[in-house]
């Protein structure tokens, strides 16, 4: 288990009164033969996983340790668990970088023959390169939309491997983009702003941020924006989390905190429940204590959050929702959330990184459980003729709509409505859902 997720974890239970995490079963330093991998995973499954009593046999004829850790998943109900290596969970939640080009995408149309750029990372070499959100994709490296659904494109983990995209920009214009992979930076913070909108009748400030993932070194950038919303006067926010698969605990309370304010100080944000073997390790998360030097956008925090959602705003981006839902007015404008109201304490094991659900979530009120989703307050498609932060852009602009009239706008025609509740499949470089302490 890695040191630094249980130092968080033992931080927030030093700060509810809890007791300390359970012992590692692979502190040991076994061997990395097959049979020792396979013997330390079923223990640690045995005495950790959420879904112990009810997890299978274990497929003795499986052909990888991921094949292994799959056959002993609690089915349909555990959709969540997954690995990865530790070299890429490392890089992605610990040094906040990645290997590639930076983009995913996106079919907007039910006959899957629209592909677009669905979302591109700030600091990557196709934003560089000038490569768009709304973009649609004609080929890339000679391969159509329908081909690159079927993953002709191979997964690219090194550097310097260069891709050749012609694309087709919103306004119709052809061009060609000829990228190489690069080791980047993320940029959780991608977009913020402040718009001038009314409320009521009267002149109100409104902040606005596209958040993407829930990591402690976006801290800093957190702060700094809820500052700068802070000096504006905001007298409603509304929080971009619809690419946003989720992450830390710790920041979604960080973040709750910011917006609820010192009229939250201390009170129960969530509660993490352990199964019965690990009953010292359930714990209360509160809400960050007034002493606590963080950035607030009011005084006193924000009575109301306007969340822009999809399909893919999932894990600690519904841990806020739900944990912010008995305190303040939460309106959600978008598409039907994920629905995941567990969460791991990944573990590590030669080279591999087992993120296996060991908690259930749930608010101040008890309620958890949302494995359907979070339903929208106004059911807006997403809008791939606008960026991220743009007030024209089709849910930022329902979001200022509701702010000033109180009432659902009516449904507009923009690009690619989905009609599913899960988001249609993304393709390109993605982060699946996850939630740890």
């Amino acid at each position: 288990m890695k040191l630094w997720v249980v130092a968080v974890l033992a931080l927030l239970l030093q700060a509810c009164g809890g007791g300390s995490s359970a012992p590692d079963p692979n502190a040991s330093g076994a061997s990395c033969t097959v049979q020792a991998q396979r013997q330390s995973l079923r223990d640690y499954m045995n005495a950790q996983y959420y879904w112990y009593a009810q997890m299978p046999q274990p497929d003795e004829s499986a052909t990888s340790m991921d094949a292994y850790f799959q056959s002993m998943l609690f089915r349909p109900l555990d959709r969540y668990s997954f690995t990865e290596t530790t070299a890429a969970h490392d890089q992605l939640f610990v040094a906040g970088r990645k290997v590639g080009y930076g983009y995913s995408l996106v079919f907007v149309d039910a006959a899957q023959t629209d592909m677009r750029v669905r979302y591109v990372e700030p600091q990557s070499p196709v934003a560089r390169a000038g490569l768009l959100r709304g973009d649609m994709i004609v080929t890339i490296d000679g391969f159509t939309p329908q081909q690159i659904a079927q993953g002709a494109l191979a997964i690219v983990d090194t550097v310097g491997v260069l891709r050749h995209f012609v694309v087709r920009s919103v306004s119709g214009q052809l061009h060609q983009i000829d990228v190489a992979s690069e080791d980047f930076p993320l940029q959780p913070v991608a977009t913020t702003a402040t718009f001038d909108a009314t409320r009521n009748g009267a002149p109100v400030k409104v902040g606005y941020i596209d958040y993407t993932q829930f990591v402690n070194y976006s801290f800093a950038d957190l702060s700094t924006a809820f500052a700068r919303f802070n000096n504006a006067g905001i007298g409603e926010l509304i929080l971009d989390l619809r690419y946003n698969g989720g992450g830390s605990v710790a920041t979604s309370r960080d973040l709750a905190s910011m917006i609820g304010g010192t009229q939250l100080a201390g009170q129960l944000f969530a509660y993490l429940r352990f199964n019965d073997k690990q009953s010292a390790s359930t714990t209360q998360v509160r809400f960050n204590a007034a002493d606590v030097p963080f950035a607030q956008p009011m005084p006193g925090g924000l009575q109301r959050l306007i969340v822009l959602t999809s399909g893919g705003t999932a894990s600690a981006s519904e841990l806020l929702i739900n944990g912010l839902k008995p305190f303040i007015d939460v309106v959600l404008i978008g598409d039907t959330t994920y629905g995941k109201p567990y969460g791991f304490v990944p573990r590590d094991d030669c080279g591999i990184t087992y993120d296996a659900v060991n908690f259930e979530s749930l608010n101040s009120l008890g309620v958890g459980n949302f494995t359907s989703g979070f339903a929208p307050t106004c059911a807006v498609p997403d809008d791939f003729t606008h960026q991220l932060g743009d007030a024209g852009e089709g849910r930022t602009h329902a979001a200022l709509s509701y702010i000033a009239t109180g009432q659902c706008p009516v449904a507009g025609t923009a690009l690619g409505a989905p009609k599913l509740r899960v988001a249609s499949p993304v393709f390109g470089e993605t982060v699946r859902p996850q939630m740890f302490p």
